[in-house]
C-alpha cells in the first residue's frame, strides 16, 4: 500500500520522464506505464516554473491541500494563489478508451507547449513540460549542489 491513507489502495510513487507528443486534436496520450493513477479521471492546473500540473482527478484537492493547507480567502495572496489554480484548471473525467486526454488552449498556452511535450513524475503527479523549457530548468542547478543548499537551509 502507497501513501497516506490506510485502508485505500493508492499506487506506487509516478516517477520517471516520458516524451510524448500531442496528436493534430491536442490530447495527450497518457504512458501505459502509469496510466492506471488516471483511471478516474484527470485534472490538469496551472503549476510552478512554467509547467501545468496533471493530477488524478481524485487527488488534486488533497495534493493542493496538503502543499498549502486551507487557503484563507482573507490573505490576499493565498486568495491569489487559491484562484489562479482553480481558475486555471481543467477536469477531464475519464481517459479515452486510448487513455488520451484533451489539452485544453489555455493550458498549452500556459506552458507554452505544442506537439512535442515532457511527461515528468513527482510522485503525486506528474508535470507536463514544454521539452527546451524544462531543460532550462534542469541545467540551472545540478542535483548535488541543490541538495546541498537546501541541506544547508534546513540546518538554519
Amino acid at each position: 500500500m502507497w501513501g497516506n491513507f490506510p485502508g485505500v489502495m493508492q499506487h506506487p510513487p509516478l516517477r520517471g520522464q516520458f516524451e510524448c507528443s500531442l496528436d493534430n486534436r491536442f490530447r495527450l496520450a497518457i504512458p501505459a506505464k502509469v496510466r492506471d493513477h488516471f483511471a478516474q479521471g484527470v485534472t490538469m492546473s496551472v503549476w510552478f516554473d512554467g509547467c501545468v500540473m496533471v493530477a488524478p482527478r481524485q487527488d488534486w484537492q488533497r495534493i493542493v491541500d496538503e502543499m498549502f493547507g486551507e487557503m484563507d480567502v482573507m490573505d490576499d495572496s493565498q486568495r491569489q494563489l487559491s484562484r489562479k489554480l482553480h481558475a486555471q484548471s481543467f477536469d477531464q473525467e475519464a481517459l479515452d478508451k486510448q487513455g488520451r486526454v484533451h489539452v485544453p488552449e489555455f493550458i498549452r498556452t500556459l506552458a507554452d507547449i505544442e506537439a512535442k511535450v515532457t511527461l515528468v513524475g513527482f510522485t503525486d503527479y506528474l508535470e507536463l513540460w514544454n521539452p527546451a523549457r524544462l531543460k532550462d530548468e534542469q541545467d540551472r542547478e545540478e542535483v548535488s549542489s541543490l541538495g546541498k543548499r537546501i541541506t544547508q537551509e534546513r540546518a538554519r
